[in-house]
């Protein structure tokens, strides 16, 4: 059997675990019905949409980074969202939470 290791914030963690829990989940069960869902239908099972025009851009070139040895970002820091701005994190970003998290 596989395992997958993911990276998430600590709230949002916390909140999934308990939307989970009032459904008699375990994040891992959820997150492997999440899967197995998107394998069944060959498709993510809910509409997926960039609301911001310069994200997706960013996005856009980010990949194209990727695809030429180019590799700026990692793929799980292209879909960091905070509110209604997505923004793909950068590495001070990436640097100020970590201070936030050794600080706490």
């Amino acid at each position: 059997m596989a395992q997958i290791n993911i990276r998430i914030d600590d709230e949002t963690k916390r909140q999934a675990e308990e939307l989970f829990g009032q459904m008699g989940l375990t994040m891992t069960s959820a997150i492997m019905m999440f899967i197995k869902q998107s394998v069944n239908d060959n498709a993510i099972p809910f509409r997926v949409s960039a609301k911001n025009a310069a994200y997706h851009e960013k996005l856009m070139q980010a990949k194209r980074d990727w695809e030429n040895g180019r590799k700026n970002y990692h793929y799980h820091d292209l879909i960091d969202v905070e509110g209604d701005n997505a923004k793909p994190r950068t590495k001070s970003r990436r640097a100020a939470n970590r201070r936030r998290r050794v600080a706490a």
